[in-house]
């Protein structure tokens, strides 16, 4: 089947401008004022751009982009310095930064492109088994590079980009180059691909920063174990995901999904020996975890392995259908202000004791925000905001929620980001309780004078035969703790149970109580 890939047009009169000369080439690179990567990055976008617009022979362009690449590599570091931040939307220069960040992958992909039709084109080309496997390589390294950098900061991959890399892996797998390594350096061109597909498998929209960097160091370590298999010999559904290489999107968990007319156009990606050796390896953390130094980095990257796992094994699905709303919400973001929201404003102890850094003393000063329904379900809600603060929203943070005009705040938690135009923000949320209490802690041992912090109580539901639960601080679980409880009521005593889920928000468990203490 022949390659066909969306190439940029070509424009005789920038032949002038670009530089065709490798060495001098790599001096111009070289002098590009990299401590100012925004400057740095225009110049290198523009040049490359223009490269990728003139006739230029296809082995002469390879070295050309070879040295563009090599300084892309620096550039891309310091670009993320600044669009890596805690939460969104993203400022203006961090938008500029995953701006050029963003274009910098597209033109050098087009680039590799260009050069590998090229070499296509002339059919008798000397070494063409040899570099054409490598050219496919560069630009699913440069898909990659792409893909990465919209899980940072929540945006959506291109168009076109999902289709075009199924295109490339369909030609290997028909040329029979799907097993040749490029370099000595670089992974195989199917590993590479791998490593597009788990990422996206893994909901990468679900994790903050600091859990995707382990997301991606799950990826890479263990797609060795992931396999490619023909629509025909599909087993047990449970680990297989379908690769429909005809269409612009990512693989779906097959599930019930017939698999008939699909035959040369799909193919299915086995993650069944991958979670086995995943599960080896959280057996082992958690084997360790007891004498672990730092628990609470051991925990996290303990639940991570955990949530990766399920979504490499049978990812979820969605129970209920969404209903289109267009409903205006109040939005508190963050466990100390939901705590607070839940208590109708007013602190649960002294003045000098808590929040005394984030929030003023009387009610007026709660950071609400203002989004809007746009489509809802029993479990939860998908907000918009279109004039946002910057860096306020990350992953996996607790907020409070209620209809404008009402005073009842629901609990949340933040599921899923994704960055719009400008400061446009959508967030999907998942409902934790409407009935949340709001409470005051602290370790009875080991903590000597340690303030009470705040914390979110959820009552038992029987029904869902759901025990009473905890959302407290990052870092607060540790199994069988005891912790004081100051509620309404007075100070209760109760012992930490199971580790319900660990977010970058926070840390949701079970509890029982041990004892009711006087005050």
């Amino acid at each position: 089947m022949p390659l066909s890939l969306k190439l940029p047009p070509f424009e005789p009169n920038l032949a002038t401008s670009v530089e065709t000369n490798p060495k001098r080439l790599r001096e111009w690179l070289i002098a590009l004022p990299m401590a100012n990567p925004l400057v740095a990055g225009r110049q290198l976008c523009d040049a490359l751009a223009a490269c990728n617009r003139v006739k230029i022979n296809a082995d002469d362009r390879i070295k050309l982009l070879d040295e563009y690449s090599a300084i892309q590599g620096m550039l891309a570091s310091e670009l993320s310095v600044l669009y890596r931040v805690p939460g969104l939307p993203l400022k203006e220069q961090a938008q500029t930064a995953a701006h050029l960040a963003r274009r910098l992958c597209l033109e050098l992909a087009d680039g590799y492109k260009i050069a590998l039709t090229d070499r296509l084109d002339k059919r008798l080309s000397f070494g063409n088994n040899k570099v054409v496997p490598v050219l496919i390589q560069k630009i699913l390294s440069q898909f990659y590079s792409l893909f990465q950098l919209s899980c940072r900061v929540y945006s959506a991959m291109p168009e076109g980009i999902w289709l075009e890399a199924h295109k490339l892996f369909r030609y290997a797998i028909e040329a029979h180059l799907i097993d040749q390594s490029s370099t000595e350096t670089a992974p195989s061109l199917a590993r590479t691909y791998k490593y597009i597909l788990l990422l996206s498998l893994a909901e990468p929209q679900r994790f903050a920063g600091a859990e995707l960097d382990k997301v991606l160091e799950i990826v890479e370590n263990y797609a060795g174990y992931a396999h490619f298999q023909p629509v025909s010999q599909l087993g047990n559904a449970a680990g297989f995901f379908l690769v429909n290489l005809e269409e612009d999107k990512p693989p779906q968990y097959l599930g019930t999904r017939t698999l008939e007319g699909y035959s040369g156009g799909a193919v299915l990606l086995d993650t069944s020996e991958l979670v086995r050796h995943l599960h080896k390896s959280l057996a082992a953390l958690e084997a360790k975890a007891p004498l672990a130094q730092d628990r609470s980095k051991v925990l996290m990257w303990i639940e991570i392995l955990r949530r990766v796992s399920r979504q490499w094994t049978i990812a979820a699905k969605r129970t209920f259908q969404r209903i289109a709303s267009n409903t205006p919400v109040n939005l508190c973001l963050g466990l100390r202000s939901a705590v607070l929201c839940v208590n109708d404003g007013h602190r649960l102890l002294q003045p000098e004791n808590i929040f005394e850094e984030d929030l003023e003393e009387n009610q007026d000063a709660l950071p609400v925000t203002h989004w809007r329904v746009i489509n809802e379900s029993p479990g939860g809600y998908a907000l918009v905001s279109e004039n946002m603060p910057a860096e306020r929203v990350r992953a996996g943070e607790i907020v409070a929620l209620r209809a404008q005009g009402h005073d009842h705040w629901m609990v949340a938690s933040v599921r899923w980001l994704q960055q719009m135009d400008k400061q446009c923000l959508e967030i999907g949320l998942q409902i934790m309780t409407v009935r949340a209490s709001a409470v005051m802690f602290r370790p009875t041992i080991g903590r000597k004078g340690e303030q009470y912090q705040p914390a979110l109580l959820m009552p038992e539901i029987p029904a869902l035969k759901q025990a009473p639960m905890l959302a407290a601080p990052k870092g607060t679980y540790i199994s069988l703790r005891e912790l004081s409880l100051l509620t309404a009521e007075g100070e209760v005593l109760i012992r930490a149970g199971k580790l319900v889920e660990q977010q970058m928000g926070y840390d949701l468990f079970e509890y029982q109580i041990t004892e009711e203490a006087l005050v």
